[in-house]
């Protein structure tokens, strides 16, 4: 009886020592909740009317690449409400520091913001061998506008 007693202890330890490790290395493999990703987080933060009739788009841009990235440009297609193409247009973001955040502007002549339905992020433009930062870095899209900012 003392033989199955220290069997069954054994077996129970190794199961227990098991499952540890499973749930252990699941949550190492899991980010936590509000860590930080890696690449770059680009935020639609508004949409705004110009006096010239067009319409400015405000992003909120946090470089998390590990790196400066010096001029990341990307390619946009403005969808209309009907869901149509607009227009492409590229964005040149300008110089971002590696972990600080940035507030980009851009205004578009001739386009009525109260007429946007969406904006695609198509990606990354002038990339020539792929070796610019901005080419293979890993986007993180949001939008705290009235419509959707999407890849």
């Amino acid at each position: 009886m003392g033989r199955r007693i220290e069997l069954a202890a054994a077996v129970v330890l190794t199961l227990v020592a098991a499952w540890s490790g499973t749930a252990r290395a699941q949550e190492a493999a899991e980010p936590a909740s509000g860590a930080r990703a890696n690449g770059l987080a680009i935020e639609l933060n508004t949409l705004a009317a110009t006096s010239s009739g067009g319409c400015r788009l405000t992003f909120v841009v946090s470089n998390r690449t590990g790196a400066e990235v010096p001029q990341p440009r990307y390619e946009f297609v403005l969808f209309n409400k009907d869901g149509l193409v607009d227009r492409l247009t590229t964005f040149d973001f300008g110089a971002l520091a590696e972990g600080k955040t940035s507030v980009r502007q851009f205004d578009l002549a001739g386009v009525s913001c109260d007429g946007l339905g969406r904006i695609l992020v198509n990606g990354p433009a002038q990339c020539g061998d792929g070796s610019a930062p901005h080419c293979s870095a890993r986007l993180e899209l949001a939008s705290r506008a009235d419509i959707s900012l999407v890849q």
